[in-house]
């Protein structure tokens, strides 16, 4: 028999940046005591490129269109017990009013800034590589 790799759900996120060096962060609608930032995320769907579903997820969440400057390879990370497969992809905004959409809370945070937040697990691991970067 064949072996194959297990199938790892696929997470599009966009590291949203603006020409002066801010980024997007957003803190999911909630559980209140769990106030974790994060970068704009989302499921890549069947049938999906990771591409396509992080262009899909700025327009449906955020409102805004977005053109991938630069993709990132798989980044693999343990998420509550399961093992997900993250897509960075970094994004200019091309068009739109950008809107919270489903999260409690957006911000434009400048790069040296975001040491001062609290990320999740998935993103933390990024911010690090942005702020050494």
């Amino acid at each position: 028999s064949v072996s194959r790799q297990p199938v790892r759900p696929i997470q599009a996120v966009g590291i949203l940046e603006q020409p002066d060096d801010h980024f997007l962060i957003v803190r999911p609608a909630g559980d209140e005591r769990v106030r974790l930032w994060r970068f704009p995320r989302g499921p890549v769907r069947v049938g999906e490129s990771p591409e396509a579903a992080i262009r899909r997820i700025a327009l449906d969440d955020l409102g805004v269109g977005v053109e991938i400057e630069l993709g990132q390879p798989p980044l693999v990370v343990g998420s509550g017990g399961t093992a997900i497969e993250l897509r960075y992809f970094f994004c200019a905004l091309t068009h739109g009013d950008l809107t919270a959409g489903p999260y409690a809370e957006t911000r434009w945070v400048p790069k040296p800034q975001l040491r001062e937040y609290d990320f999740d697990e998935c993103s933390q691991p990024v911010t690090d590589w942005l702020l050494d970067g």
